[in-house]
């Protein structure tokens, strides 16, 4: 399939070469750098509205985590900290001294490891439908949609995800796009997928992040029944100064369920704490 949303006319995607492995990215303008991380088993295309709505402005970068897109696939296992090194040397490799990074979902458990292992590098932050720990139920959840795709295939995970990722308001009234993500998610590779979902096990930044000293936005979606609103209040407790902000009408899923409210959001943030 195509990516989830077009690439901008004006982007340009390539595979960069790190010290860790080749890394896709679409990226397209100049200025202070940002770089945006999707979630799990999506890729930089989520991110292509948002690279085209600030290119004016900003040098925007989406990127595909390892295992995902057009990125390298090695064999696992993954885990939160070899994401986030995955991103530093990506940095690294295009000469980025500071970026504000925004993260969704996995991708804000990344950026929030990317902080902390490389406070000099990351600028400012924003994170979305994320969490900074894992819990039990997030074990039983994922390892349901492993079963299911060994059991039943790929697609019948991908309705499993899909429970858990769109309101049940958005998938009432987008049954043609609800059938594309099926067909979207049951097209990835299962191993690599599997490997980045068990990467979310045991992850616990709760006690690191109070160390982060950057700005920090934290996006809550208010029907987000898998990084619920209370998880991402704690966030904000925990980072000093970071402020805390609720979409109504929407899941996990923002910039699929919620596109101009977040974006409206992800400007102002912009506009207050990412310069040139």
């Amino acid at each position: 399939m195509s990516g989830w949303f077009p690439k901008p006319a004006a982007a340009v995607e390539r595979r960069v070469a790190t010290d860790r492995l080749a890394i896709n990215i679409v990226e397209a303008g100049s200025g202070p750098a940002v770089l945006l991380l999707h979630g799990l088993g999506w890729d930089h295309s989520l991110w292509n509205p948002t690279v085209e709505r600030f290119s004016s402005r900003y040098r925007m970068i989406a990127a595909d985590t390892r295992g995902h897109g057009k990125t390298d696939k090695p064999d696992g296992p993954y885990d939160m900290a070899m994401f986030a090194r995955d991103y530093a040397a990506l940095a690294d490799a295009l000469g980025l001294k500071r970026i504000c990074v925004i993260g969704l979902s996995q991708g804000g458990m990344v950026a929030q490891k990317l902080a902390l292992i490389r406070p000099e590098l990351v600028s400012a932050l924003v994170l979305v439908s994320t969490s900074c720990k894992s819990a039990p139920s997030l074990r039983d959840n994922m390892e349901a949609r492993i079963a299911a795709m060994d059991q039943a295939g790929p697609e019948a995970a991908a309705k499993i995800a899909a429970e858990s990722i769109f309101s049940p308001a958005w998938r009432s009234a987008n049954p043609a796009e609800l059938a594309r993500f099926y067909q979207w998610r049951a097209a990835m590779p299962m191993a690599p997928l599997n490997a980045a979902t068990r990467a979310l096990y045991d992850f616990n930044l709760s006690g690191d992040l109070p160390s982060i000293s950057v700005p920090t936005w934290v996006i809550a979606g208010r029907e987000d029944v898998l990084t619920r609103p209370e998880g991402m209040e704690e966030i904000a407790a925990l980072i000093p100064g970071a402020q805390y902000r609720l979409i109504a009408n929407t899941g996990h899923m923002i910039p699929v369920e919620q596109p101009e409210a977040l974006t409206a959001l992800l400007a102002e943030f912009l506009e207050k704490h990412v310069r040139a």
